[in-house]
């Protein structure tokens, strides 16, 4: 772990040492000694931190960690005196460049990342995977990456994506006969009225809470919405010798023929424990009559960083009886 992070750990420390040194009465009562230290925080460390991780530096990470130290030290380092006090004054105007530059990042990203789906021509890789790999190898933090990867994947399917890719495989939906299209359109109508209410309420008492509640709620539509439509358009797979489980903007589960030990119909009740697992973001409001039992646990990634290991993962499949007949074929085979 500590191997893993050395370079930021030095460079977290340079940058204690250097602010520490910053506080000290000497460098506060000399205006050079100051604006030295101030440029050593600003600029030297965040370089030194870019050269030590060069060979696995990514961009999102370089012009992260400089931006950091500069909202940062102006809150640090006394501007009286210091040589950066212009710099600072014109503050906004930075941040609003750094916006402008990661809003069209991401805008190039968009429109690119299909082009380069296409081209792989590869049915195990789908638009919510290539987002989802992309972003993970581009943020140095793991858990960040799969967190910010939920969120960018529910804008783009929410806004975003509207057409189904064209191919020719066989793939399993889950959707269309389990009724769960009613269950999220009806729970976001009612969280609409609730919320009418709920906002009215606090305008009343408090504008700040009000617009604080109206962004949360927009921000679970959101989230309800591109996960609904990613159900339409991620649909399961099964290939020579793995089973591919897509479901809304759960990370895709990849499980080999072999690892299964059985494959059943299985409706009604279940214990919550440990070693199982189930594709449905509203947990038992979703059916369910596919039940995988594994060998060996897995690992498998569910949103937000959460991750779990079970041996027995239950879904729903709208064909069940295919879908059982085609893993068991493969099993067989295998």
């Amino acid at each position: 772990m500590i191997k893993k992070y050395k370079s930021l750990i030095i460079f977290i420390l340079i940058e204690i040492v250097l602010a520490s040194i910053g506080y000290t009465s000497s460098s506060l009562n000399n205006p050079i000694l100051l604006s030295v230290v101030t440029a050593l925080f600003l600029i030297a460390a965040p370089a030194v931190y870019y050269l030590m991780e060069q060979k696995k530096q990514t961009e999102f990470t370089t012009w992260f960690v400089f931006y950091l130290a500069f909202k940062i030290t102006p809150y640090l380092f006394s501007m009286e005196g210091n040589y950066f006090q212009l710099l600072f004054r014109f503050k906004i105007y930075f941040n609003i460049l750094f916006l402008c530059y990661l809003s069209f990042k991401a805008i190039t990203f968009i429109i690119n990342f299909k082009k380069k789906v296409r081209e792989k021509n590869n049915a195990d890789v789908d638009e919510y995977t290539f987002i989802s790999n992309s972003l993970q190898e581009a943020i140095k933090f793991k858990s960040l990456g799969k967190m910010i990867a939920f969120e960018v994947c529910s804008f783009y399917y929410c806004f975003i994506k509207w057409t189904s890719n064209k191919n020719t495989e066989t793939y399993f939906t889950g959707y269309k006969d389990s009724g769960v299209v009613s269950v999220y359109i009806g729970l976001m109508l009612v969280s609409v009225i609730e919320a009418v209410g709920v906002h009215h309420l606090l305008i009343s008492w408090n504008k700040i809470f009000a617009i604080v509640f109206l962004v949360l709620h927009i921000y679970l539509l959101i989230n309800l919405t591109g996960h609904l439509k990613a159900m339409f358009f991620r649909k399961h797979y099964i290939s020579n010798g793995k089973l591919i489980i897509r479901y809304g903007l759960f990370e895709t589960l990849e499980i080999p023929i072999e690892a299964i030990d059985t494959i059943q119909k299985f409706e009604g009740d279940y214990e919550k424990n440990k070693e199982l697992v189930k594709f449905a973001f509203l947990g038992k409001l979703e059916p369910h009559n596919i039940s995988l039992k594994l060998k060996d646990s897995i690992p498998i990634n569910l949103p937000f960083g959460i991750v779990r290991k079970p041996k027995n993962v239950l879904l729903y499949i709208d064909n069940e009886s295919s879908f059982i007949k085609a893993i068991t074929d493969k099993m067989v085979v295998n």
